[in-house]
């Protein structure tokens, strides 16, 4: 009998994963780690994972385009990264073809039709009520249907080549993992795929293997998304939420179907900046920068009064994102506007013009949810100028904490968090895929994981490579900090870090600096930067993670 086409592309995944050479550092920067920096001409993939990085830049060797890449990576990242993302959770892709068109892909979950309108209690913020419909399939589905080149098997086989003979699991996702165990052990699919027999945890760099997972990835390989929305898969899916409580029917997955999203555009400074608007946070994340426009940086760029201006940006555009402003489109063009802009950054008080004055911009009396600060992020460019930022999320660590019995994966966790959602609803988060310009060229590709301090992060590290004229490296190993509307949390790791001065200084404006330790909690940023004088793309992972940067060789 004639393999088919699957298992032979499988079979070629399997040799390439066992056989990839070791990769000589490319770049050197104290904070980082070779596997963080790369530099090619011919193609760049940067991920939460060296694994899934690799398996985007075989895909651009093998003559793939930056679609097929991100799409390859995105799908290896839901097996090696259980704990960020999967085939049961939800998707942001900005992209931009060769010949300069911008696309935005909702790959958002959705509020099944069967779903309560009160809110999730406290105490229900996991488990079968969380569960929305899965919308990753779909946005990879369309990106690779509307933008790719390469055959829609050949980008799922390495991922499924991942599954199916495991992989060593990293400190930080055994670590996670174990956090949650007791969570986990409350749902039986869940306690067997990801802790061992007798119930216990995997240590660091133990092999986890999941079988069902390479079963259901193969299935999506062959019969594309129709099968997880309207097959077999989702008539599992289906039979399960009915038993256990779950809201998800078989008419939900058979309705969803990924949206194009609105393109919003800004510039910061000369540059021009791209992303993509609710349930995307683009919109967010460029009236910050525009705010922040307004001011002149010139000598305190990295300084107490720029955190000072930076952070009441940031809390004034959180706080619109919430606001109605009209229509979709109006709202967004009204936030991204430079009049809103100029508007809003009269509400900002100026450390270096106000003397003695208790900074209390207006966004401090705006409303805090929770939101989970688990995600990833992928960015990818080609050698003909194409451009992917994705970003994928379960919410939570493992989402739901929910495990799709014989299928192997986990379900985000939609509901809960946001407050009551209507059904179809897509509840928006800060998932804030960017694209920055430089003269109608490629400057830089970025997005990252951590909840809010996504845009806080993202927004910090444009200023800094505009304002401080860095490169991206440097701009994203220096600390960071995040605001909330009662206390602006200050990296203090050891490697990264704000002096006691800038703290107090800090104060002396009138917040309350915090200093926490922990690296994920001022996001990941996973990005690319476009170094024109030698027409070379420059990868960069962010320190605080353990992702890899790595160009393609031809």
């Amino acid at each position: 009998m004639r393999p088919s086409v699957v298992s032979r592309l499988l079979l070629l995944a399997s040799v390439a994963l066992l056989g990839c050479e070791p990769r000589a550092p490319t770049a050197e920067h104290p904070a980082y780690r070779p596997e963080q920096l790369s530099r090619s001409a011919h193609g760049m993939v940067v991920s939460g994972s060296p694994l899934a990085t690799d398996v985007g830049v075989q895909l651009l060797e093998s003559g793939g385009n930056a679609v097929d890449a991100a799409v390859a990576t995105a799908f290896a990242l839901s097996v090696v990264e259980p704990c960020m993302s999967g085939l049961g959770g939800r998707t942001q892709i900005l992209l931009r073809s060769p010949e300069g068109v911008f696309v935005g892909i909702d790959g958002t979950t959705e509020v099944p039709a069967g779903a309560p309108s009160e809110p999730a209690e406290e105490e229900d913020l996991y488990g079968y009520p969380t569960i929305g419909v899965p919308g990753t399939v779909a946005a990879l589905a369309t990106a690779h249907a509307a933008y790719g080149t390469r055959p829609w098997a050949e980008l799922i086989a390495p991922a499924i080549a991942l599954a199916e003979q495991g992989f060593a699991l990293p400190p930080q996702d055994a670590e996670r993992i174990a956090g949650i165990a007791e969570q986990l052990r409350e749902f039986e699919a869940s306690s067997r795929y990801f802790l061992k027999p007798d119930g216990q945890t995997y240590a660091a760099n133990e092999r986890l293997v999941q079988s069902d997972l390479a079963r259901t990835l193969r299935a999506i390989a062959e019969g594309g998304a129709d099968v997880f929305y309207r097959g077999w898969i989702a008539d599992s899916i289906a039979a399960d939420m009915q038993r256990r409580g779950g809201f998800v029917s078989a008419a939900d997955l058979a309705r969803h179907a990924a949206r194009r999203s609105l393109v919003v555009r800004g510039s910061y400074r000369g540059y021009d900046l791209v992303g993509a608007y609710l349930p995307a946070s683009g919109a967010t994340t460029i009236e910050a920068l525009h705010i922040l426009e307004q001011f002149n940086l010139t000598d305190r760029a990295g300084t107490p009064e720029w955190m000072a201006l930076t952070a009441q940006a940031l809390l004034l555009s959180f706080e619109d994102r919430t606001k109605d402003l009209g229509t979709a489109a109006r709202q967004a063009h009204t936030l991204v506007s430079k009049d809103w802009a100029t508007s809003r950054a009269t509400e900002v008080e100026d450390p270096r013009v106000v003397e003695s004055v208790l900074l209390t911009p207006s966004s401090q009396a705006s409303p805090v949810w929770f939101e989970p600060a688990y995600t990833t992020h992928l960015s990818v460019a080609d050698r003909e100028g194409g451009l992917v930022a994705l970003t994928q999320s379960l919410g939570p660590i493992m989402g739901s904490k929910v495990a799709a019995p014989g299928l192997g994966f986990v379900y985000a966790a939609t509901m809960g968090y946001l407050g009551s959602q209507p059904p179809g609803a897509r509840p928006f988060s800060s998932q804030s895929p960017l694209i920055v310009l430089k003269d109608g060229e490629p400057a830089y590709v970025l997005g990252a994981a951590g909840a809010r301090r996504i845009i806080s992060a993202i927004v910090e590290v444009v200023s800094r490579v505009v304002d401080e004229e860095l490169s991206l490296a440097d701009a994203m190993a220096l600390p960071r900090f995040h605001p909330t509307p009662e206390v602006i949390y200050i990296e203090g790791r050891r490697a990264a870090t704000w002096s006691a001065a800038d703290m107090a200084e800090l104060a002396s404006f009138g917040f309350t600096p915090e200093a926490r330790a922990s690296a994920p909690y001022f996001a990941r940023i996973h990005g690319i930067e476009f170094d024109a004088l030698t027409d070379a793309y420059i990868g960069v992972a962010d320190p605080r993670g353990n992702g890899g940067a790595r160009g393609a060789r031809r």
